[in-house]
């Protein structure tokens, strides 16, 4: 086993029953889901009970052994706790000698997971290594809260064979991930324990969706209680195929793992003629396309932004924001009165906490390692690096929506390239129509940020942008940003197509976990200082956030 399992959840701990294939009585009036709370949160909560139950987890993250270090907690009973929890932020005042979390990590797993804390009464002091928040895996994704598309990954033998003899494939390992120690032990995690049969892939998706409702959620929860400046597109996904083959695939993927009222609730297939109606930039090559799957629930918005406005509203709260800092040791009680353990930075200060949270992303597992936590067990991680350009599209003709060339977030799925029109930020004059482009996920090794940019990769996402788009697909500036050689380091700074790289080409890298859940909750202590976890959330990070940040402050709460 990667871990050892925990004890289930007390039976005063549990929630109201639920029957995993009565999923319908999760929406009746008078049913469980009312017994938990009436709010759509509480319906994903609901979910999650129910897929769990099936899988008899005990635990966010399957196999891996997370908790609180008081009581042994179950994912259905974290995510019913959070989705019923209405705590407001207490006043400063108030606050003055509540316990301290200190949160290593300024993505938006960490910054979500300090607005959950700050809900709960904590004290809250943030810690990151790069000069600005989001400055990692948070900064240029795909911009996209994918409510409705949670399937894991998923890999044959023979898939992985391809992924590593051909460039083309949308997945590629490369010789520094197979050389890798850590890699191996990783592919075998995942291949043993991973979601390779369709009744591990169903359950793993169930248990992805509801927490992915929760979180989502929240995210429109905090945008609306904070009142910040962040504006979304709630146009969904369309997904279009050329190879049929490729289209049917898929439908079937989905109707083995959803229910035909969960389907009607999260996509629905569509023709060809219905893809250029969605996006009528597909007009150009309408003869080609044979249909595809419209994911009407999704939305988009830029991490970027969402990162910055939430950060600043944070700080007004009193949370406290050390950027360019490195955490290099910890020690027991040695950081002040009453302080349960002290952090070292790497610029000599030390911080007192009552408590730890690493939301580090991939670099959680060799931050645990160094920090040695009593009890800690291995995180077995891996990054997943993804490629993204994000550019100016104020030369394309709009379509009508927030003058963006595209009216939704749209994907070419015979590649796999996604393109988001970010929204735009209508007070803002200076605002400019974005557009980001994502795709791939190569395990190649740990290098993330510009530095890592593979030119290879990049001009297969130029060639699929300029087949959808057309030859000016990219304005001048950026076409000549592309000829250039990457800026190097691992930031690009705060801003997106920044005078450095016009084209914004970046890497990032996804912190994967073998069975693709997220790991959230307690793994040991520093001290009497708890130690907790928040990581692993794969491709997924911006949609799962929010939801992961509830789960992980009520296992500290």
């Amino acid at each position: 086993a990667v871990l050892a399992q925990v004890p289930h959840c007390p039976p005063h701990l549990e929630p109201p029953p639920l029957s995993f294939d009565s999923r319908a009585s999760t929406r009746a009036p008078g049913g469980p889901a009312e017994m938990i709370g009436r709010s759509s949160a509480a319906h994903a909560a609901a979910a999650g009970v129910a897929a769990c139950r099936r899988l008899q987890r005990p635990v966010v993250g399957s196999k891996h052994l997370l908790s609180s270090g008081r009581t042994p907690r179950t994912l259905p009973w974290a995510l019913s706790r959070a989705a019923a929890s209405t705590t407001s932020v207490p006043l400063a005042q108030e606050r003055s000698e509540a316990p301290h979390v200190a949160v290593i990590g300024t993505g938006l797993v960490g910054l979500t997971s300090a607005h959950s804390l700050l809900r709960r009464g904590m004290r809250v002091t943030l810690i990151d290594r790069q000069p600005g928040v989001a400055g990692e895996c948070s900064y240029a994704n795909a911009a996209l809260l994918m409510r409705s598309y949670s399937r894991p990954k998923t890999a044959t033998v023979p898939q992985l064979l391809r992924w590593a003899t051909r460039r083309t494939e949308p997945v590629h390992v490369s010789w520094r991930a197979l050389v890798d120690p850590s890699m191996t032990a990783f592919g075998l995690r995942f291949l043993l324990s991973g979601p390779q049969t369709d009744a591990v892939t169903e359950q793993t998706t169930q248990i992805t969706d509801a927490l992915a409702h929760l979180s989502v959620n929240q995210i429109e929860a905090i945008v609306a209680e904070r009142k910040l400046e962040v504006s979304m597109t709630r146009g969904g996904v369309l997904m279009y195929f050329r190879d049929r083959k490729k289209l049917q695939a898929l439908v079937e993927e989905n109707e083995g793992v959803f229910a035909p009222e969960q389907r009607d609730e999260r996509y629905r297939v569509v023709s060809a003629e219905e893809c250029v109606e969605l996006e009528p930039v597909l007009s150009k090559q309408a003869d080609q396309i044979v249909g595809g799957v419209f994911w009407h629930a999704d939305k988009t918005i830029c991490p970027l932004t969402f990162s910055k406005a939430l950060a600043s509203s944070l700080a007004e709260d009193g949370v406290r924001f050390m950027q360019g800092e490195e955490v290099v040791s910890t020690s027991p009680g040695s950081g002040g009165a009453g302080s349960a353990c002290s952090l070292k930075l790497k610029s000599g200060q030390e911080v007192a906490a009552d408590a730890v949270v690493l939301a580090a992303g991939v670099g959680t597992g060799a931050l645990l390692k160094r920090l040695s936590p009593a009890g800690a067990p291995p995180l077995p991680l891996y990054g997943m690096r993804g490629h993204s350009l994000t550019v100016d599209a104020s030369h394309l003709p709009p379509s009508g929506l927030n003058d963006h060339c595209l009216r939704r977030s749209i994907c070419d799925a015979d590649s796999m390239v996604f393109f988001s029109p970010l929204p735009r930020n209508g007070s803002d004059p200076s605002d400019r129509p974005l557009l980001r482009v994502v795709a791939f996920g190569d395990f190649d090794g740990w290098g993330y940020g510009p530095g890592a940019v593979r030119d290879w990769r990049v001009q297969q996402m130029v060639d699929v942008a300029k087949r959808n788009f057309g030859e000016d697909f990219f304005a001048p500036e950026a076409a000549a940003a592309l000829k250039a050689p990457p800026a190097q380091g691992t930031s690009l700074g705060s801003e997106l197509c920044p005078a450095a790289d016009a084209s914004t080409r970046w890497t990032g890298l996804r912190p994967m976990s073998p069975d693709g859940l997220p790991i959230v909750g307690g793994v040991g202590s520093v001290g009497r200082a708890p130690v907790f976890v928040n990581t692993g959330h794969g491709s997924l990070g911006w949609t799962l956030s929010a939801g992961s940040g509830e789960v992980l402050a009520d296992a500290v709460a």
